[in-house]
């Protein structure tokens, strides 16, 4: 992401690209309604998640539930029009609203109506035990990109037909390293996002090595 220099739309030709705009849909094009907040919108990523209890008392969040829908979106950076799709294992990232649902706690009724029309997931059951409530605990994401927003895009373009004259290009798959992104963040908070993701990745890694290094030395410690 660092490396690719953002390319004006009207520049644009097949192969890895970066360009920044603000987007809109097709002139024919109907906005989809968000499920939780109710918000008219070009795409929609939604994200459910759960948590799972560990030991001594820890636990983390574990995703069970994940979707992405967008209608046709184009991106306007001043000297041109150019079509984004999205590819079909997604690749939204956008800023995200949360609603938070405690164990033995009803959801508000646009997150229960959702739940109970998609096949993948169902309500948890929660049971009161005196002044205490068990079941599982959950928060539901929504991120949103809605017309006029500004946009950050990396992709590969492709050329598409226009006419006998013209070019048109559209950005509808990964680049060679697998990276596709549509976002609705800077260009430099994503990289943030990477480097960090990068330096947990590391941390785990070295914690793994340490292990696996005691495994190796404890049977010839001296007892």
């Amino acid at each position: 992401m660092e490396e690719t220099e953002t390319t004006r739309i009207r520049d644009v030709s097949p192969g890895p690209v970066e360009v920044k705009g603000t987007v809109h849909g097709a002139q024919d094009a109907s906005l989809r309604t968000t499920p939780f907040s109710d918000t008219d919108a070009l795409a929609v990523h939604v994200e459910v998640q759960e948590w799972h209890t560990g030991g001594e008392g820890g636990g983390n969040w574990k995703t069970i539930f994940e979707e992405e829908t967008a209608e046709p979106i184009y991106v306007d950076d001043g000297t041109g029009d150019l079509l984004v799709e999205l590819p079909a294992d997604g690749g939204l990232n956008l800023e995200q609203d949360e609603w938070k649902v405690e164990a033995g706690d009803d959801p508000p009724e646009s997150i229960r109506t959702y739940v109970e029309n998609e096949p993948e997931l169902d309500l948890p059951e929660g049971h009161d035990i005196g002044p205490l409530s068990t079941g599982e605990r959950r928060r539901y994401r929504e991120g949103v990109l809605e017309p006029g927003e500004d946009v950050y895009v990396l992709g590969t373009a492709r050329e598409t037909q226009a006419g006998w004259d013209t070019r048109d290009y559209v950005i509808g798959g990964p680049t060679a390293d697998g990276d596709f992104v549509l976002s609705d963040k800077s260009e430099a908070q994503l990289v943030k996002e990477g480097k960090r993701g990068g330096l947990v990745f590391l941390a785990f890694g070295g914690l793994l090595t340490v292990v696996g290094l005691g495994l190796l030395v404890f049977p010839f410690l001296p007892v």
